[in-house]
């Protein structure tokens, strides 16, 4: 594992792959019902962070 990253207030965990030594990003997925997910990019990690929380601040707000 390497150091996490934290953007918008949540937790990107990353890590170094053993056998092609790429850094993946591991965030939720709206493609997969908010699942983690892991990506080599870290752009699409962070979108996927911003999205998740529009998601919860959404579900929030309907839950009112």
């Amino acid at each position: 594992m390497l150091d996490s990253l934290i953007h918008a207030g949540y937790e990107i965990k990353s890590l170094k792959h053993g056998n092609t030594g790429h850094v993946l990003y591991k965030f939720p997925s709206k493609a997969h019902a908010w699942e983690p997910c892991w990506t080599m990019d870290l752009q699409t990690a962070k979108n996927g962070v911003e999205k998740y929380n529009q998601h919860l601040e959404k579900k929030e707000k309907d839950t009112e």
